[in-house]
């Protein structure tokens, strides 16, 4: 294990939360529970937050407080916000660099959640990181 950062998380937290995730099922699981306890203000779905060539519709909000990332998403589908929620966890407080270095798909894989990101999801996704990372 490298040590490399994900965001704000490190391999290790990545690898150990592979391994507590175990099957295909409980890691399905572990995005519909993500996509329940999203809080997402009411009037969050506006225009200005939507983010377009997602599989399903997706709203994104990026602000920067003190050179951290305060990130808020979600998205019609509860898989999608779920992979969202997990981008989520991965950047929230992150700075700029932690941004700009993020690979969506490294991140997935040592998760074992590349199994859920169709290749038009994924291409929604690299819609939302580019979205954040401008």
């Amino acid at each position: 294990m490298g040590g490399f950062m994900y965001g704000v998380m490190a391999e290790t937290d990545l690898a150990a939360m592979r391994k507590q995730l175990g099957s295909r099922e409980n890691r399905m699981r572990y995005l519909v529970q993500l996509a329940k306890a999203a809080q997402v203000p009411a009037d969050f779905r506006t225009a200005e937050h939507e983010v377009f060539g997602c599989e399903a519709r997706v709203w994104v909000q990026a602000d920067w407080q003190d050179d951290q990332l305060a990130l808020t998403v979600d998205s019609e589908s509860r898989v999608v916000l779920g992979l969202l929620m997990v981008i989520r966890q991965a950047l929230q407080g992150a700075r700029r660099d932690q941004v700009s270095a993020y690979s969506l798909d490294e991140h997935f894989d040592a998760l074992g959640l590349s199994e859920f990101v169709t290749s038009s999801r994924r291409n929604g996704l690299r819609n939302v990181i580019a979205a954040i990372q401008a």
